[in-house]
């Protein structure tokens, strides 16, 4: 990967929690540090190709002085919004405000937050059989667009018999690619959050739901909390899953099976 620095660009702004901070402003430092690929741009030596430093410089500029916020760590967050939102070819942005006059009556260099993210593809699962089917799945889908998370791909939707508790109705069942800058947990709490407006309640396992929003895949990464478990492990068992991530990614070696999603998909339809 190849990277664009901007280093402790210098703003003077009114941010801070205090009073004084916002009435008699202060100097901040903003570095930015932003992965993405030269090749096109340096063959063709067309700029329109990369990221122009001068011009983003003063964007950033503009944007951290024109607000007015209690903390930096907001600002370091719109800052990478706004970098991830206005330039599609960066991949990643490391991003860093320093506070050299932060009021802490202490010998220091100074005080600083840095944020720290890359472009990621989510792979989501999505379900629901109660109500409304399509207009839940649809209504998912728009408020993931709300949040900033962009949908890439949409497998077909399908119609399948309820999977793990079967003595309820039937589901609609996709899988949509997602792109987004989000962290994965962060993602799981956004897509978690859209769960329970649009009415999920999780009265028992695999029971009846408005939505499901399982998150599937995460690129090639393997992640194993209390809270994530990626890949899902419920994928080389679920026929339905493995249908529509057939139909997006057949070719896709799945991380811990090293087996394709076409492999998976034709050995769950013979056991079937």
């Amino acid at each position: 990967m190849d990277f664009i620095n901007i280093k402790d660009l210098e703003v003077y702004a009114n941010h801070g929690l205090f009073r004084e901070e916002k009435k008699l402003g202060q100097k901040f430092l903003i570095s930015a540090k932003i992965g993405l690929s030269f090749r096109k741009c340096a063959i063709e030596k067309n700029l329109d190709e990369s990221i122009d430093y001068g011009k983003l410089s003063h964007e950033l500029y503009d944007l951290f002085a024109s607000e007015n916020e209690d903390l930096i760590e907001t600002l370091a967050y719109k800052l990478t919004k706004f970098i991830f939102e206005n330039y599609e070819i960066a991949e990643s942005v490391d991003l860093t405000i320093k506070k050299p006059w932060a009021p802490i009556n202490l010998p220091l260099d100074t005080a600083s937050v840095r944020c720290n993210k890359k472009r990621r593809n989510y792979y989501i699962g999505i379900g629901t059989n109660l109500g409304d089917r399509e207009g839940y799945i649809n209504s998912a889908l728009e408020m993931m667009e709300d949040e900033g998370l962009k949908i890439i791909e949409k497998a077909s939707i399908i119609e399948t018999k309820a999977w793990g508790k079967i003595d309820q109705k039937d589901f609609l069942n996709t899988v949509v690619k997602v792109n987004s800058y989000e962290d994965p947990l962060d993602f799981l709490h956004i897509l978690q959050k859209i769960e329970i407006d649009l009415g999920r309640v999780r009265h028992e396992k695999w029971g009846e739901r408005t939505i499901d929003l399982d998150i599937l895949l995460i690129d090639r990464e393997i992640h194993f909390t209390d809270e994530l478990v990626v890949p899902h492990p419920y994928i080389a068992e679920r026929e339905f899953v493995l249908e529509s991530l057939n139909e997006l990614i057949p070719n896709y070696f799945h991380p811990i099976l090293n087996k394709k999603i076409s492999k998976l998909y034709e050995e769950v339809k013979n056991e079937n």
